[in-house]
């Protein structure tokens, strides 16, 4: 009796042994595929990146390319709008106006395709990381102040940029000319798209633990619904068409806040204006 139970309890370990050899086995072939298909998914992973950069380099080129491209026509376009206006000067008066209407137009559209060229140039170099981060310190009243100075120069004759400073100002650490590029196309903006109206303004607020910088403008105003999209390349609120503009400056003045380790952001109420907001912490 005592023989038989021993052996029932030895067939039952056996079992239960192979039981745990096969569930092991089981577990193990898991693993094993489960690694396969990471390694199979890493793979397809790196190849995708390795794809995607193959792309934003020859989307960078083309731009480029592009860009300097169009350059050569639209010169050849401006130099013969320039003979004609030459050839203007010594018609008979009766043709004359004729002549200047149709110069202004050529004129008229080869500066905004340069303009549209310089932008799409300007964008491309940003998106493939071709621009550098250096950052100095900086004393902003001083970059402001000469800021300032240079479009009151620009616009003296009809309006003129308003600029106010509050709080106790400090040093910060900024690359100025990231920051260049991205307020001198908000305070062209602010001229632009408020002539005739009360002056724009710069302002630029120090706090304890960030600076911000307030570009604002009692102009035309953006439509609530389109507020969203206000920094998506080529957009443009509809009530500005009948004002020139690419609808790549305020995306291009994103890219540039954003890698000069700020935020913006946009308010706007239409027909009152539109004020643009940048943030650095400090």
């Amino acid at each position: 009796m005592k023989l038989e139970l021993l052996e029932k309890a030895r067939i039952r370990e056996i079992k239960a042994r192979k039981m745990a050899e096969q569930l092991l086995e089981s577990k193990s072939m898991e693993l094993y595929n489960s690694l396969q298909n990471l390694s199979i998914s890493n793979k397809e992973l790196e190849a995708s990146l390795i794809r995607e950069k193959e792309l934003g380099h020859l989307k960078s080129s083309f731009i480029t390319v592009a860009s300097h491209q169009f350059r050569t026509p639209l010169a050849v376009i401006q130099s013969n709008a320039e003979l004609l206006e030459m050839l203007n000067s010594s018609c008979e008066e009766k043709n004359s106006d004729k002549y200047g209407v149709v110069t202004g137009r050529i004129t008229a559209a080869i500066a905004k395709m340069t303009a549209l060229m310089d932008d799409v140039l300007t964008l491309g170099k940003l998106t493939s990381g071709n621009i550098s981060y250096n950052p100095n310190e900086t004393d902003l009243i001083e970059f402001c102040n000469e800021l300032v100075e240079q479009f009151n120069l620009i616009h003296k004759d009809t309006s003129a940029l308003d600029f106010v400073v509050e709080g106790t100002p400090y040093k910060v650490f900024l690359d100025v000319q990231l920051l260049n590029h991205s307020l001198t196309n908000l305070i062209s903006n602010s001229f632009k798209y408020s002539k005739e109206k009360r002056n724009p303004e710069l302002s630029l607020c120090y706090k304890s633990t960030e600076i911000i910088i307030l570009v604002k403008d009692y102009g035309l105003g953006i439509p609530e619904a389109q507020l969203s999209n206000l920094f998506q390349p080529f957009f443009r609120a509809d009530n500005v068409t009948e004002i020139q503009g690419t609808g790549l400056g305020l995306s291009i003045a994103k890219e540039y806040v954003e890698m000069n380790k700020g935020n913006i952001s946009a308010q706007s109420k239409l027909g009152v204006g539109s004020c643009f907001k940048i943030t650095f912490k400090q």
